[in-house]
Order: structure tokens, then sequence, then C-alpha cells
């Protein structure tokens, strides 16, 4: 081929090109003006994730200010509790060795005293709530016997339960609960 011809294609190819290419002037071609409002939307919505980013972050910073506001007023209550606890301990000991003082005749003749006299307020209660009986009979004189009126006791007691653990559960001091069981063994005997 001969350079002439050579030139020839090539100035060919340089206007086909020209026509190809596109003009400046020319308005930007609807796919860069679809990449340009996906560009602006993604960064409206980065700015809108990073300023809800910030308020999250300030939330958990709130939440954690107040977690450490309740915990310090737990381990306030915490040890408020234990100083409680330690002088009830204290008052229990010093109860405990008070009533170790008192002689255990003493004692129990005080719980028997107290066991008599409950008796007596509740015969004496029972006897005024009676009604009065018709003119025609006679009043019935039935004693209750010591086991009907603490059944519960006794129940407890026949279960196997220690004299603490009927005491802890009926509500009835320890001493009186020996008396009622040793006033039903002579009441059997």
């Amino acid at each position: 081929m001969s350079p002439w011809v050579i030139i020839v294609i090539l100035g060919a190819c340089a206007i086909a090109y020209a026509f190809i290419m596109p003009k400046k002037n020319k308005k930007p071609e609807p796919s860069q003006q679809l990449v340009q409002e996906m560009e602006s939307t993604l960064e409206h919505y980065m700015a809108e994730i990073e300023s809800e980013n910030d308020a999250l972050i300030q939330r958990v910073a709130e939440m954690k200010g107040e977690a450490a506001a309740a915990d310090q007023r737990m381990q306030m209550q915490l040890e408020e509790l234990q100083k409680r606890l330690n002088e009830l301990e204290k008052s229990k000991d010093s109860e405990t060795h008070h009533v170790s003082d008192i002689s255990k005749d003493e004692f129990n003749a005080l719980q028997a005293q107290a066991l008599v006299a409950s008796v007596r307020d509740d015969a004496a209660k029972q006897i005024s709530e009676t009604e009065p009986t018709p003119s025609g009979q006679e009043p019935v004189n039935e004693r209750e016997s010591i086991k009907d009126r603490y059944s519960e006791v006794f129940h407890l007691y026949d279960e196997g339960k220690s004299v603490d653990a009927i005491a802890k559960q009926t509500g009835i001091q320890r001493g009186e609960v020996q008396l009622i069981l040793q006033l039903a063994e002579r009441e059997e005997g």
C-alpha cells in the first residue's frame, strides 16, 4: 500500500472518531445525571446515618451514666443493709447472753406461768362467749384436751419436726412448745 492511501485511511478514522466522541458543550447523558443523583443521595444518606450514630453514642453515654448512678445507689443500700444486719446480730448476741443468764428453771417457770395465764384467759373467753343454757338443762362441762387445743403443734411433732421448727412454724415460743408437749405427756399418763 502506498503511503498516500494510509494517510487517507487515517484521516477517515480521525473524522469518524471525532463524530463518535461527545462534545464538551453537550448536556450530560441521562446515565451521568443518574450517577450524580445517586451520589448526592448516598452523601445525604451517609450524613443522616452519621447524625443518628452521634445521637446513639450520646444515648449510650447517658445510659452508662444512669447505670453507674444506679449501681452507686445500690452499693450504698447494700452497705446500709450490711450495717443493719451487723447491728441486729450484735443485739441478738446481747439478748442471747441475757437469756442465758437466767437459769433454765426460772425460764421454764416463767413460760409455764405464761402458758397457764393464756389457758385461763382462753377459758374465761370461752365461758363468756357461751350462751346461757335453757332452764331445764344442765351445762355440759366438757374439758378440751391439750392435744385438741394445740393440734397443729402435735401434728408437726408427730411428723418428726424439732421443737425449734415447730416454734418457728406456729409462732409459739420454744419453751411454750416444750411445755405443751410435757403437759400432753402428763395428761396421757
